[in-house]
This record gives C-alpha cells, structure tokens and sequence, in this order.
C-alpha cells in the first residue's frame, strides 16, 4: 500500500512541475484571457457634453468585472469614491448651474477584478452644467390674430413677471366660484384668476352641468380678474360606449394613436369633442373673455408616479405632442379662436427631464409653460422653476404654476428664485361636497388655513383681482 500511495504521490509532482514549465512558456504563467487590456466600453457623460445639474451619478462600464485599484478619482480636484457592480463604476456627482467640471481618474485607479495587475488607462471627461437663463426676450403672444383682450392679458401678465404673482383658485368641477368666493370671505380678496374645467363636456348640456352657461367666468372677467380652463378629456373605452363609462385614464381603452389616424372612431371622436369644446370657447370669445386655455394637462404622470395619468400620454410624448398640435391647429385655424393663450404644462421630475421636454409642442404652440406641484412644504419651487426656464423655455417664456396644494410662501418665491406668473391652488371638498379652504387629511393641502390664506393674500408680492386693472378689457 506504502509503493503505490508514493507513486501516486511521484506522478503528481511530475504533472505539477509540467504544468509550470508549461506555463512558464505561455506568458509568465497567466493565461491568455486574464491578460487582454481593460478598455471603456461605454459612459454616460462624454467629454463635452452639457448635463443637467439633477444628474447624480456618472458610470463607467469597462470590457471586463472591475476593483478599485489605486490613486484618487477627482471631480475638479475634489475626490470621489465610486462603487463598483461587475464591470460598471458608478461615480456619485452634486453639480450645480453653469459649472465647468473635469473629472480624472489616474491610471491605475481601475483594475481587473481577476487579474490586479492589468489597469485601464487614465481617463479625463470635461462636462458642463448651463448656467441659470436670464428673462431677456420673452416672445409675443403666438396668435397674430389674438383679441384684443387676449394681447391685453397676455401684455399684463408680461408686466408683472418676475415683480409679482398673481393668485388664483381653481374652481370645483361643476363649473362655479365657490372657492373663490370662500376666499374672499376668508381674506376679503379674490383670487386674481380662477380655473374651469370641461371635465364633464360630453355630458352638457344637462340640468346639472352646461357649458353654455359662462356666467362664472363672466362674473370673474367683468370684475376685472382673468380666467382659466383645462380639459379633463373624458372619452369613450370602446365605439358606442355609454357616457358613463367615458374616462380619461390611462389604458382605458381608448387609444390616441388611432385617434391621431384619420377615419377611425377613435379619431372621429375627438373631432367631435374638439368641435363641441370650440363652441363653447366660442361663446367666450364672443363676450370678449380671453382664456389661458391648459389643455392636456399631466400627460405623463407627475412626480415619479409609474407611468401616465391620463390616455393622451400612455402611447409616449410623441403622440402627445401631436394632439396638441391637432388641438391647437383645429381651435386656432379652423374654429376661428383667438382669445386663446396657450399654456402648456410640463412635467419636472428630476432625472426625466428628457421625457419631458420630448413632449414639448414648439415655440410656435406655446405663449406660456406651467407645472404643477403638490407638497408638504411652502418652500422654494426653484428647482423646478429653474428646469423649466434654462431647458424648455430657455428664457422666452413665462412660466406659471398652473396647479399646487400647499401655496408656496410669496417671499420665499421671489427670494428663492421661482417668481411664478400665478399660482393656481386646487380645490378641496369635505365628506359632503362642500368647498373648504384648507383639507387637514392631506398634507398636501393642510397648510392653507384661514392665517396663511390671509398671510398670502395681503402679500406685496401677490396681485389679487382687487388689484387688477379695468382696462384689459
């Protein structure tokens, strides 16, 4: 037994030094595929790109699994640590507006996981964040033919920005001023501008709800305030289906890519519901009332929500870009409407700004660019301000706060950088349907109490309709 195990043992020291002379002969000892170079496959940020101050991170995905080798990366000079997923380093980054940055890393900073001693080459990356975009040239309203009255608004609105905001209340859907009237006896002031909704358009004219019926926004207008309307589009899942399973939610059947194909159901739907909505834009126009006019609201969700709110975003910006254009070319072109001024809202969520501005129409279909924001704070927006203004409208054009809860703190605006044209507060209801000033359940809201209401409104930064002069008319 003692032979044979020592034999065994013999013949493993032969194979052990052949498998070393071997070796030795194939470069040093290593293998072939533990010695090819770490290369860059790909990078986020590129030398010389222009990126937006949200952008957190920066990463690297190398042609082979990484370790961190030696040698300190730097932005501007500053290090910064990196970690490390397989082949990708993800290099964390806090930028700010209109900075030059160079981030380094030094050769041998990167290595191969399986082999230390090969390292990737030094890399350098030049980046640029754009600098905060000074209000220098905002252009005229975008209708030639515009009203009187709209050119009026629009000048006003022009003349106070940046110096004051105006407030404003959004009316509850069946079409009244009860918020706004709630605010003025709050605060003895009425909001400068108060908000309507054609979310129930195909169900007027009826006892409960009619369009036809301006007298609230008459009542607003000839008191010298000025009014809006956006348009929760209500539409039908399927051809023929009963108003009441109409929506205008996401995926609920109905599809806006057949609604943009000409002779489809889907597209003579909204035909029609263009052509009703017109009618009544109509009989506005025809009292002189001009009309910041939001249509397609939201389109992409809000806020790091999972997809779409509403149907004419679910299919993607593209398709919602083309509505507006629809929209804005049967209103404007065909419906003869020129009290129309065109307010388009973004969506500024941090990290898709990219999505965001696919959707946005053109200068050419846009006087005024608002988002809507809810929070638990009366804080600076000017995170949000600051994206609209150097990305979407880069300066030429107003931008407003079309929807909030929690009203931001008027000083706070025009310290914080976000002087907002108006800010337009959503209506809140109690368990019976009455309007209230202020919803405790939501922290979205529950700041508004009566003090703060009458804080904001006596606010030298804020024109109420008290405020608002008799000759836009």
């Amino acid at each position: 037994m003692y032979n044979r195990f020592k034999t065994i043992i013999n013949y493993l020291i032969i194979l052990a030094v052949g498998v070393t002379f071997a070796a030795c002969d194939d470069d040093e000892g290593i293998p072939e595929y533990l010695t090819t170079p770490l290369t860059v496959e790909s990078q986020s940020i590129s030398e010389g790109d222009e990126v937006y101050t949200s952008t957190v991170a920066m990463t690297i995905t190398y042609s082979n699994p990484v370790a961190i080798g030696s040698g300190n990366i730097t932005l501007n000079g500053v290090t910064v640590v990196p970690t490390v997923t397989n082949k990708i380093i993800t290099i964390p980054l806090s930028l700010t507006e209109g900075t030059n940055y160079t981030l380094t890393i030094p050769q041998g900073a990167i290595v191969r996981r399986n082999n230390t001693a090969i390292a990737a080459e030094a890399l350098t990356v030049n980046f640029t964040t754009p600098g905060i975009v000074p209000v220098t040239d905002i252009a005229d309203i975008t209708n030639e033919n515009a009203t009187t009255q709209a050119k009026n608004v629009y000048d006003f609105l022009l003349s106070k920005y940046g110096k004051q905001v105006l407030s404003g209340a959004m009316a509850n859907v069946n079409n009244n001023n009860q918020f706004a009237d709630l605010i003025y006896s709050t605060t003895g002031k009425h909001p400068a501008v108060t908000g309507y909704d054609f979310i129930h358009l195909p169900y007027s004219p009826a006892n409960w709800i009619d369009y036809s019926d301006i007298s609230a926004a008459k009542t607003q207008w000839e008191n010298n305030g000025l009014v809006t309307y956006m348009w929760h589009w209500l539409v039908p899942p399927t051809e023929g289906a009963a108003v009441e399973n109409y929506s205008y939610a996401a995926n609920n059947g109905f599809d806006i890519r057949n609604a943009l194909t000409s002779g489809t159901w889907e597209n003579k739907q909204i035909l029609a519901d263009i052509e009703k909505v017109a009618g009544y834009l109509k009989l506005l126009q025809d009292a002189g009332i001009p009309v910041l006019w939001r249509p397609l609201h939201e389109a992409a969700g809000n806020y790091g929500s999972s997809g779409a709110w509403f149907w004419w975003g679910d299919k993607g910006a593209e398709y919602t870009k083309q509505l507006w254009i629809l929209l804005h070319d049967k209103l404007v072109d065909e419906y003869g409407l020129n009290n129309l001024i065109w307010v388009w809202t973004v969506q500024c969520v941090e990290g898709n700004e990219a999505d965001a501005l696919a959707a946005y129409p053109g200068d050419e279909y846009v006087d005024i660019v608002g988002t809507d924001i809810y929070s638990n704070n009366t804080n600076s927006k000017a995170t949000e301000f600051n994206f609209i203004n150097n990305y979407v409208t880069k300066g030429k054009k107003m931008i407003t706060l079309s929807e909030c809860g929690n009203i931001p703190d008027p000083l706070n605006m025009f310290t914080g950088g976000d002087p907002w044209s108006w800010f337009m507060v959503w209506y809140s209801t109690d368990s019976n349907g009455n309007v209230i000033l202020t919803n405790t359940n939501d922290d979205n809201f529950k700041l508004n109490d009566s003090t703060y209401w009458n804080s904001v409104m006596s606010s030298t930064y804020v024109i109420n309709r008290e405020d608002m002069p008799s000759t836009l008319k």
